[in-house]
């Protein structure tokens, strides 16, 4: 699936760029479902989607009427500070809870649990093989205002 694919890949770069979260997850495999939690909230594949309110409600001081399209940036909202603390940083320990897949509702994704339990076993294998993976240049990303994924991640696999 493209979306776990970017999930994973985007979830790799930030292992490969922050050394001790990699790290935890080497010595401490059971932070792998953190980590994958904490890859979704940073990295949705996708960075938007629309909707459309099916009831009036106020947020921030203004309202949404019935019937209004509202887009959503999972890339903005998984990344605010006043929920998260420190909300830039990929940090494997946070507490999973986000919203960024599989929340629920009418859109709700069937293919969440598989999503989770393939990004868990990409994250456990590949880092039991090559524990001191490495960039190998400079990652380059799609150029979409939709999709939030990478074009390419080049690596150094070290066993």
């Amino acid at each position: 699936n493209d979306s776990t694919r970017a999930t994973f890949a985007s979830g790799m770069r930030a292992l490969m760029e922050n050394h001790d979260e990699r790290r935890k997850l080497v010595d401490d495999p059971s932070l792998i479902p953190s980590a994958v939690e904490e890859s979704l909230r940073m990295f949705p594949a996708f960075a938007h989607f629309r909707r459309t309110a099916t009831r009036d409600v106020e947020l921030n001081g203004e309202t949404i009427h019935e019937g209004d399209k509202v887009v959503m940036w999972y890339v903005s909202s998984n990344r605010d500070e006043t929920r998260y603390e420190d909300a830039d940083r990929f940090d494997v320990t946070r507490n999973p809870e986000h919203q960024a897949f599989g929340a629920g509702g009418r859109h709700f994704c069937l293919g969440t649990a598989l999503a989770r339990l393939e990004l868990r076993i990409l994250f456990e294998e590949t880092l039991a093989r090559f524990p001191e993976i490495e960039l190998a240049g400079r990652p380059e990303q799609t150029e979409s205002p939709f999709v939030n994924q990478l074009k390419s991640l080049p690596v150094r696999l070290n066993a």
